[in-house]
C-alpha cells in the first residue's frame, strides 16, 4: 500500500494520528525521489495536523523534516526556523537524540547564509547530543560538519581538529564514505595551514576510500585536492597525474562544472613544468566546459592567458639561448615569469541527518563553495603572438578581473 492511498483511508476513517502518519512518511518518500515541493506540502499539512492534535514529538518531526526539504529548494531563512522551532520541541521533551538531528541540520542551512558562528554553535551542540548518548555515527557527521563551517571562519586549527575526530569516528564504524569526506576535508584545512605533507597524505586516503566505494565523484574531488597540495611541494609531475585522473572521472560523471576545475588545475601544473601546448590544450577546454555553464569562464581565459604568455617567453628565450653560444646551461632557471599559480581546492562536503517516525530520509549537506584564489601575474616581457591572445582573453572577462576572485559554486 502506498503512502498516498493510506493517507486517502485514514481521511475517510477520520484517523487524524494515522493521517498525521502517513503524510510525514510520504513527505520523506517524496524527499527521497527529489520531489521537494511536494515534499513541502506534505510536512507543511503534517505539521498543521500535529498542532491540531497536540502532538509536541510529532511537530517537531515535521519541522525538522520541513526544513530538510526548505533546504533543497534553497528556502535557507524558512528552513532555520523550522529546525530552531524542531530543536527547541525535542529540548523540551527531553528527546537529545532528535534534538541532536535538527541541530546538525540547523548548522546546515546556516552556512548556506554565511552565518557560520551560528552554525558553528549549532554543529557543536549537535556533537554533544550525540557523544552523551554514544551515537558516533551522527557525532562524526556533526564534526565533519562543524570542520566545514570553522574553515569558513579561517578556525583552521579547530577546523583540523574536528574533522580528525570524524575521521577516527567514521573510521571506528566502517564507514569508508564519510571517513572519505571527513580525510578530503581535513586535507583541505592542512593546505591552509601550510601542513601540505600532511594534506597530500588525507588527500590520498579519501581518494582510495571513494574508489573502493566506486564514488567516482568523491574519488575525483579528492583527486583534485591532491593535486593542488601536491603543487605546492613542486611536485608537479604526480600533480599532472592527480588532476588528469580527476578531470577522467569527472568527465564521465557528466560533471562539467568539476572537468572544468580539474583540467584548469592541470593547465597550471604542466606549466609550471614547462609542456606549455599541453597547458594551454587544458585551459581551453576548461574555458569551454565553463562557458556551456555561463559560469567562471573568464578565471580560466586569464589562466590561458598565462599560458601563452608563459609559452611566449620560453620560445623567444630558447631562441636567445641557441643563438648566442656564450649563454650558460643555467639560464633556464630564469624563463618563468614571477608569478603566483591559481589553484582551485573542492571545498569540504559535510552530512547531516535527518529524523522520521518510520522511513528515515538522509538529507546531505550542500557543500560550501569552492574556494578559488587566483592571484596577479607579473612578467618581464612577453611576445607579441601570447600578448595578442592575452589581450583577448581579457577582452571577454572585462572588468571583472581582480587579484582576488570571487568563489566558485561547488555544488556536492
Amino acid at each position: 500500500m502506498s503512502y498516498q492511498q493510506d493517507l486517502i483511508i485514514c481521511r475517510e476513517l477520520g484517523e487524524r494520528h494515522g493521517e498525521s502518519r502517513a503524510l510525514n512518511s510520504l513527505g520523506v518518500a517524496l524527499q527521497q525521489v527529489q520531489r521537494f515541493d511536494e515534499a513541502i506540502e506534505a510536512h507543511q499539512q503534517d505539521l498543521v495536523t500535529c498542532r491540531e492534535l497536540g502532538e509536541r514529538h510529532a511537530e517537531g518531526q515535521a519541522l525538522n523534516n520541513l526544513g530538510t526539504a526548505l533546504q533543497q529548494v534553497q528556502r535557507f531563512d524558512e528552513a532555520i526556523d523550522a529546525h530552531q522551532q524542531a530543536a527547541a520541541r525535542f529540548n523540551e521533551l527531553g528527546d537529545h537524540h532528535r534534538e541532536g538531528q535538527a541541530l546538525n541540520n540547523l548548522g546546515t542551512a546556516s552556512q548556506q547564509v554565511r552565518r557560520f558562528d551560528e552554525a558553528i554553535d549549532a554543529h557543536q551542540q549537535a556533537a554533544a547530543r550525540f557523544t552523551e548518548l554514544g551515537d558516533h555515527h551522527r557525532e562524526g557527521q556533526a564534526l565533519n560538519n562543524l570542520g566545514t563551517a570553522s574553515q569558513q571562519v579561517r578556525r583552521f586549527d579547530e577546523a583540523i581538529e574536528a574533522h580528525q575526530q570524524a575521521a577516527a569516528r567514521f573510521a571506528e564504524l566502517g564507514d569508508h564514505d564519510g571517513e572519505g569526506r571527513a580525510l578530503n576535508n581535513l586535507g583541505t584545512a592542512l593546505q591552509q595551514v601550510r601542513r601540505f605533507n600532511e594534506a597530500i597524505e588525507a588527500h590520498q586516503q579519501a581518494a582510495a576510500r571513494f574508489a573502493e566505494l566506486g564514488d567516482h565523484d568523491g574519488e575525483g574531488r579528492a583527486l583534485n585536492n591532491l593535486g593542488t597540495a601536491l603543487q605546492q611541494v613542486r611536485r608537479f609531475d604526480e600533480a599532472i597525474d592527480a588532476h588528469q585522473q580527476a578531470a577522467a572521472r569527472f568527465t564521465e560523471l557528466g560533471d562539467h562544472e568539476g572537468e572544468g576545475r580539474a583540467l584548469n588545475n592541470l593547465g597550471m601544473a604542466l606549466q609550471q613544468v614547462r609542456r606549455f601546448d599541453e597547458a594551454i590544450d587544458a585551459h581551453q577546454q576548461a574555458a569551454a566546459r565553463f562557458a556551456e555553464m555561463s559560469d567562471d569562464e573568464g578565471r580560466v581565459l586569464n589562466n590561458l592567458g598565462t599560458a601563452l604568455q608563459s609559452r611566449g617567453l620560453w620560445r623567444v628565450r630558447k631562441g636567445k639561448s641557441q643563438s648566442d653560444p656564450r649563454s650558460d646551461a643555467g639560464s633556464d632557471a630564469k624563463v618563468r615569469p614571477e608569478r603566483l599559480v591559481p589553484l582551485i581546492v573542492d571545498f569540504p562536503s559535510g552530512s547531516s541527518a535527518v529524523s522520521s517516525p518510520a522511513p528515515t530520509a538522509a538529507s546531505s549537506s550542500p557543500e560550501p563553495p569552492a574556494k578559488t584564489e587566483v592571484l596577479t601575474l607579473t612578467a618581464a616581457d612577453e611576445s607579441s603572438s601570447a600578448q595578442a591572445d592575452l589581450q583577448m582573453a581579457g577582452k571577454r572577462w572585462g572588468r571583472r578581473r581582480k587579484s582576488q576572485d570571487p568563489v566558485l559554486s561547488d555544488d556536492r
